[in-house]
């Protein structure tokens, strides 16, 4: 059995992506599950969705992954050190990124651009960011299960109707630019290492004493608010703003970037035109 994760964030076509692949392995004629995880259910909040293929019987585990073999990170930003500590040892990685990201001797890695696939086929969100799930499925496939891009393309086709073409393209194109990255002699990992000993199994019933301060809620952000000459100060942004990210002190405004998830509530409501602004978070 291969047990995967699939990670990124809500909006970028996660759990569509996760149910795509188990129609996909299940047409191969492997046996599948496929189940989401949701946490703060918004876009930019971080999403999961797990993924079992078993080639020769049924799936009965009834829990979620807390290890996997298989990650597949879809947003571009890199994958955290706690994300990368869940793979398996001689597990797989594959990565939305363009450039090499050394991840260490102890797991496989593999890369595709697919923001810039989803880009160039037109798969956009609401909001105008490519949507690179399709793409990272082909490479997925080309990775796992060599003669399926078919059994994609099929899946796709019955699921997608009316927009399935151009994210067969995607797929197509994820299948054949998909790369392995091969470890350099010398290279120390970008990342730190996953921890020797295996992590001790959370509670039954966990239970939080710290504020939601202790959680940097920022780094979910996909854009952040960014203050222009033209603001008064007036201070509406701050009484809009849903998480507190946005105070007025001392006739100034300033944006907890450490909390503020980047909704673009305060430039809806901001009455100065060009006072404020969203700019893409960096990956």
């Amino acid at each position: 059995m291969q047990e995967m994760l699939l990670c990124g964030r809500g909006g970028e076509g996660v759990v569509l992506a996760s149910q795509v692949l188990a129609d996909t392995f299940a047409r191969a004629g492997f046996f599948v599950q496929s189940f989401p995880e949701f946490k703060a259910e918004r876009r930019g909040a971080p999403i999961s969705a797990f993924l079992r293929v078993d080639p020769g019987a049924p799936v009965r585990r009834r829990y979620k992954l807390h290890d996997c073999d298989v990650l597949v990170v879809m947003s571009p930003s890199p994958p955290s050190p706690e994300l990368l500590a869940r793979v398996r040892p001689g597990g797989l990685v594959l990565m939305n990124r363009e450039l090499r990201l050394p991840l260490g001797p102890d797991v496989r890695a593999a890369r595709l651009p697919a923001s810039r696939i989803a880009r160039r086929h037109g798969i956009l969100s609401a909001e105008g960011r490519p949507m690179g799930n399709m793409a990272m499925l082909g490479a997925v496939v080309s990775l796992l299960l060599p003669d399926g891009l078919g059994l994609l393309e099929d899946v796709l086709a019955d699921r997608l109707g009316g927009l399935a073409d151009a994210n067969i393209a995607a797929a197509r194109d994820g299948y054949r630019l998909c790369r392995r990255q091969r470890t350099r002699s010398g290279e120390a990992a970008a990342v730190d290492a996953a921890p020797a000993a295996p992590a001790p199994p959370p509670p039954r019933f966990p239970i939080s004493v710290t504020s939601s301060l202790a959680v940097e809620t920022g780094t979910w952000s996909l854009e952040r608010p960014v203050l222009e000459a033209a603001c008064t100060a007036c201070g509406v942004c701050a009484l809009f703003c849903p998480e507190g990210a946005i105070e007025r002190t001392d006739g100034a405004i300033a944006v907890d970037y450490l909390h503020c998830k980047g909704c673009g509530i305060c430039v809806v409501v901001c009455p100065v035109r060009g006072a404020v602004r969203l700019e893409e978070v960096a990956a």
